[in-house]
């Protein structure tokens, strides 16, 4: 076992034994848990995922992951890495082995050989289809597919983690944290009502990465990517012709509007039987990918798989400093956005180091690193490593690159955040007219930086200033996105409250008797917004009496 290069070396985090398993390596990582290597009572060799130990303290979440990871079992291993064994619901370490299978995640295989061609992407696709409608089968949903959960073999891919996915779910609904990948989460999921049709478009996200390199939806902070899933179209540059009509089916908003995983194998048929030899991957794949997976199944520590031929003097620099950024944000993903911060601090200052100031990648950890710095409950701190930001990027990539409004935008939200309402308002405001000039006044982050424009302007003390903003933007949220969308019905819910704080408590009376009507309609009675806004129509009832 000596000469495995699978994986890191351990470090004084990691166990040296996990049950009955010894610890060899480390394979990864991300926001649930940290993936072992390691070794059986025997010589055979074992993926074992240990769960981060806050999220085993979670109340029921023990007795939640050993049953969904023991049904997970009856999910077939031609399609999988089969579930092995799961720990008792009482033991200190949480986990669950699974057979380890000698083959790269489909991040690896695209960051190594670069995207695929629509063959392969169809190749991949159906794999994975295949592998859902045994998921699905066996009464169980996914709900975090994504490239680092696809493993690719010379068979065909393996879809790996879907034992313990509802279990993380579940917690994480329990803590206002849906549990999942932001760019690969369906909107409902995001709502925190993930099915199999969930599965279906997190599928078609992961199509969109095997052929661009990139997910559909992106962003400097997992609040601006779901965002851009609930309510933005997906960013499919550079994705083939041929593979767009499917894509965009399975990446529809509305789950009933995206093909069932058997009308996508359907599909696939018509291409398989224009193949000659279709059980074979070289019938699919460019022999760049097919290298990797070969090189991946046997390696060595004299002669590790070669990185891809370009950017070859500065592609280890480029991918430690990835897999770091990696690694700072599954530890915000799990919660410690002090570990993540204090990473983000290390890697901006080897950003600068190694890549210059004034680098696109080293601009982007400091925005990490001032997400994760408000995230650890320091906003002033945050507040000002924005305003520093806002500057430099403004000076690199000019005051209209959507990256500089973003950053204007985070600069404004956590100076309020410190408490200091008035400026926050400046800000904002110079971010509408900002966001209009560039991006035109419909835009949906045009009107989102308006909505904070009005709550800062009321927190900051004019109350009839924010009643009137709110108006004005009921308006066009109603023109642009309808009178049922969240936003706003969201927008109602800020001029009724800035109504009554202009002292007119009988016409917020008035707009909260409204807003229960129509959030009752579109979101039910139950919904947490809906019971919200029944207790302020009581409030301002009894106060215009």
């Amino acid at each position: 076992m000596a000469d495995l290069m699978w994986g890191s070396p351990l470090d004084g985090r990691d166990p040296t034994t996990v049950g009955p398993y010894t610890v060899l390596r480390v394979l990864g990582q991300g926001g649930m848990g940290r993936v072992y290597l390691a070794r059986g009572l025997g010589t055979r060799l074992y993926a074992v995922k240990v769960i981060r130990p806050h999220l085993a303290d979670e109340d029921g979440f023990r007795a939640r992951f050993v049953r969904e990871a023991s049904a997970a079992r009856a999910v077939s291993g031609a399609f999988t890495a089969p579930v092995v064994e799961v720990s008792a619901s009482d033991a200190e370490l949480l986990w669950m082995a699974v057979a380890f299978v000698a083959a790269p995640p489909l991040d690896t295989l695209i960051e190594r050989a670069g995207v695929l061609p629509p063959a392969g992407v169809w190749w991949v696709a159906a794999g994975i289809a295949e592998a859902l409608l045994s998921v699905h089968g066996a009464g169980l949903v996914h709900r975090d597919l994504k490239p680092a959960n696809v493993l690719v073999t010379a068979d065909g891919p393996r879809v790996i983690d879907f034992g313990i996915a509802k279990a993380l779910d579940a917690v994480g609904t329990a803590s206002t944290q849906v549990m999942g990948t932001s760019g690969y989460m369906a909107p409902e999921h995001i709502r925190g009502a993930a099915g199999p049709a969930s599965d279906v478009f997190a599928l078609g996200a992961v199509m969109v990465f095997a052929a661009t390199g990139h997910a559909p939806f992106e962003g400097p902070s997992a609040g601006d990517v779901l965002a851009q899933t609930l309510y933005q179209p997906p960013n499919l540059n550079g994705l083939p012709s041929e593979l767009a009509d499917v894509v965009g089916r399975c990446l529809s908003k509305e789950p009933e509007a995206r093909p069932t995983l058997s009308q996508i194998l359907e599909e696939f048929r018509h291409h398989r039987d224009r193949t000659s030899a279709p059980h074979a991957a070289t019938s699919w794949l460019p022999a760049r990918a097919l290298a990797v997976i070969e090189g991946f199944g046997s390696p060595s520590p004299t002669a590790p798989t070669a990185p891809p031929p370009t950017s070859a003097t500065t592609r280890p620099i480029t991918a430690d400093l990835q897999e770091r950024a990696r690694e700072a944000q599954a530890l915000g993903a799990a919660g410690d956005a002090a570990a993540a911060r204090d990473q983000y601090v290390d890697l901006v200052r080897d950003h600068v180091r190694l890549l210059g100031a004034d680098h696109p990648d080293t601009l982007f950890a400091r925005d990490w690193h001032a997400f994760f710095t408000a995230e650890a409950g320091d906003a002033g701190a945050a507040r000002d490593l924005y305003a520093d930001l806002v500057r430099d990027r403004t000076r690199v990539l000019g005051p209209d690159h959507p990256d500089t409004l973003h950053v204007q935008n985070q600069h404004a939200r956590f100076t309020g955040a410190a408490g200091d309402a008035g400026a926050a308002r400046d800000l904002c405001a110079d971010l509408v007219r900002d966001r209009t000039r560039v991006l035109g006044a419909d835009d949906p982050q045009t009107l989102r930086a308006r909505d904070w424009h009005a709550r800062h302007t009321g927190l900051a003390g004019d109350a009839v200033a924010a009643r009137d903003l709110c108006a004005e933007l009921v308006r066009d949220h109603v023109r642009v996105l309808g009178a049922d969308h969240p936003d706003t019905l969201f927008a109602r819910d800020w001029h009724a409250f800035f109504t009554a704080e202009a002292g007119d408590a009988a016409a917020a009376r008035d707009l909260y008797a409204d807003l229960v009507r129509d959030r009752t309609r579109v979101l039910g009675a139950d919904h947490p917004d809906t019971l919200h806004v029944q207790g302020q129509l009581a409030h301002y009832t009894a106060a215009a009496e």
